[in-house]
């Protein structure tokens, strides 16, 4: 019988560093509880105002589609979120905008916002509604160990597209994406201005411009990419069956200092000591290698949701 602290972290709640399990298991029903009762508002009024935006109960989105995500995340980390609403926005939303995950620590809510043309159609432009909900998921979980250097590289891992699971994880702050068009738009000002303007300038100078933070960005990407690969080979060679859903659970730091440990006895030093300090390392030892087999959860756990 799966413990509590296990449940929870099957059904998408990661403790907090340091967090103990009162803390984390009273913090998880808080959560349930406040998702809760906004569906019984919801259903009572009909209409709520939430982080600003303007849902209906029409316009929420069957737990169904969701839970189609939770298969995704489940095959890949071991982990179900059935308790996050969505809903459909047919008001006027950005061109390429497909939809995300808001919320707010403090009110202890989140929900799912996309783009109305989603109800009716699986796949959207370059979109995938299973795909873009699986992938927020995975940030809605991972949040809470507040750390950004691996975020996109755990839920771009949710895409079918080989492509986007290499290269997703070289954006991981909004800096990156301007440093990355910025330089690109001022090479073809450049061109224009040479080819129309300005015969001798230098445009050589503006391609190194554009090339730099393009190379910047693949190196950081093949560096998070191959400290995860270290720490999930030492996991294979200790034995661990259920890798990613390892991986998926620690820090970079805690992957580097797997990548190093030098045998399964420095691995089991290393998880018991963990498990001292860390929740999550209890949780990580009960349901992926101390029992060698993974908490089922075909059914939301009893009390969960």
């Amino acid at each position: 019988m799966a413990s509590r602290i296990a449940e929870l972290d099957a059904a998408g709640f990661l403790p907090s560093p340091g967090e103990t399990e009162e803390d984390f298991v009273r913090r998880a029903e808080s959560i349930l509880e406040r998702h809760r009762e906004f569906d019984r508002l919801l259903e009572e009024e009909g209409r709520i105002s939430v982080f600003g935006v303007e849902v209906s109960r029409e316009e929420k989105i069957d737990p169904a589609v969701i839970a189609s995500a939770g298969e995704v995340t489940w095959e890949l980390y071991r982990f179900r979120t059935l308790h996050v609403p969505g809903f459909f926005l047919s008001r006027s939303v950005g061109l390429l905008w497909g939809g995300v995950l808001i919320g707010d620590p403090d009110e202890r809510f989140s929900l799912f916002l996309v783009r109305d043309s989603f109800r009716t159609r699986e796949r959207w432009l370059f979109y995938r509604r299973t795909e873009l909900f699986a992938h927020e998921l995975c940030h809605s979980m991972r949040m809470e160990l507040k750390e950004t250097t691996l975020e996109e590289y755990f839920a771009y891992q949710t895409s079918p597209s080989a492509l986007r699971r290499y290269l997703g994880n070289c954006f991981i702050r909004d800096i990156d994406a301007i440093l990355f068009v910025v330089p690109a738009v001022l090479l073809l000002a450049a061109t224009v201005v040479r080819d129309f303007f300005l015969p001798g300038l230098p445009v050589w100078i503006f391609w190194i411009l554009a090339l730099v933070y393009p190379a910047f960005l693949l190196t950081r990407n093949a560096s998070s990419r191959r400290v995860v690969r270290r720490a999930a080979e030492k996991l294979a060679d200790f034995g661990v069956r259920e890798i990613s859903p390892v991986l998926f659970r620690c820090t970079r730091e805690e992957l580097v200092c797997l990548g190093g440990l030098a045998d399964a006895a420095g691995f089991d030093r290393f998880r018991t000591d963990k498990a001292q300090k860390e929740l999550r390392w209890k949780i990580i030892n009960e349901r992926f290698i101390d029992d060698k087999k993974i908490v089922q959860q075909e059914e939301p756990p009893n009390g969960v949701l």
